[in-house]
């Protein structure tokens, strides 16, 4: 296992203005994997967008729960780029994104970046029959854009729902969800 203070040295080779010292920083990160991810995490509120790209790609190969929910609120990043690393990072965690991703539009339904992502990431668990009715129900809210209010409605409904019907996401989730609805971030961020 790596120390913090390698950990450390390459976030700060994430910094370097070559793209090849950069890109090893990455690949090392991700190797690492899980002990990573808090510094990662913490890049994602970084003001330099590279720095947030870094962290959205590595993040995404990572594969790890705790990096979701600051994944979800890098779907409101002003980056594009950015925003479509969040989201396919989110695919990848696939099931274990969804609690947090539905909690966000409950909260921040008005928010345009946050509803493209979710219809991006909400479209490929479609494709791939990862959506119950009440899912698809916040898919279709934001596919055809009715009032705004609408998404956050049919994003609580479906977050109700999944967490009564599953009672492993019960115990790992459902705390988890309610506390989010509390912290997220109202504003929309860098």
């Amino acid at each position: 296992m790596r120390t913090k203070g390698e950990i450390e040295a390459l976030i700060i080779q994430l910094q370097s203005k070559r793209g090849i010292d950069r890109q090893r920083a990455r690949a090392a990160l991700v190797k690492i994997g899980k002990p990573a991810v808090p510094s990662l995490v913490n890049l994602l509120s970084s003001s330099k967008e590279h720095l947030r790209w870094e962290a959205s790609k590595a993040l995404g190969s990572i594969n790890d729960s705790a990096a979701a929910a600051p994944l979800v609120d890098a779907l409101r990043d002003e980056s594009m780029e950015v925003r479509w690393l969040a989201g396919e990072a989110l695919i990848m965690l696939r099931e274990k994104s969804l609690i947090v991703l539905l909690a966000a539009l409950e909260k921040h339904f008005d928010s345009l970046f946050l509803c493209e992502g979710a219809h991006h990431i909400l479209h490929a668990f479609e494709r791939e029959k990862l959506l119950n009715k009440k899912t698809i129900a916040v898919l279709d809210a934001i596919r055809f854009w009715g009032p705004k209010i609408t998404v956050g409605v049919t994003a609580r409904e479906a977050l109700e729902s999944l967490i009564k019907h599953n009672p492993a996401l019960q115990r790992t989730t459902g705390s988890t969800a309610k506390n989010l609805r509390k912290t997220m971030k109202r504003e929309e961020p860098k």
